[in-house]
């Protein structure tokens, strides 16, 4: 079994979250997501959201403005993915899709309407609770 370690950031303005479709060609494509992805070799998950923000959807953010609220884990047939979740609520430039993706600023009450990652669906549970404290 492989282990996959991901980093992934909730971008959040306005009191709604940004949502990104994965690209149709990929694993699992067309189900929603945070934007991030898979850490380099020798990667810090820090680093990793920077780079991955930057790529997806062509944000500046800075170290300090990465806050944790999660660790993830969930377990696929072949691998184990475990997933840090920052919030991020400043950043640099003009959110953009990259990456042929669609993306979505969506209000709490508009989760259930996306089918997401079944390793993403434990984090939008709880969003939709309202278990971080983040919605108004």
């Amino acid at each position: 079994m492989e282990i996959i370690f991901v980093s992934s950031c909730l971008l959040k303005k306005n009191n709604k979250i940004l949502i990104t479709s994965r690209p149709k060609n990929k694993f699992l494509g067309g189900f929603w997501e945070l934007p991030g992805g898979k850490l380099f070799k020798d990667e810090s998950f820090e680093n990793c959201a920077i780079r991955e923000l930057s790529e997806e959807i062509g944000i500046k953010i800075d170290i300090e403005n990465l806050n944790n609220i999660d660790l993830i884990t969930h377990r696929y047939k072949n691998n184990l993915i475990i997933m840090m979740v920052y919030l991020v609520e400043y950043w640099l430039g003009k959110i953009r899709a990259k990456e042929e993706q669609k993306l979505a600023w969506i209000n709490r009450d508009q989760i259930s309407n996306f089918n997401f990652l079944p390793g993403s669906q434990i984090f939008f549970d709880r969003v939709y609770e309202n278990y971080y404290k983040f919605f108004k």
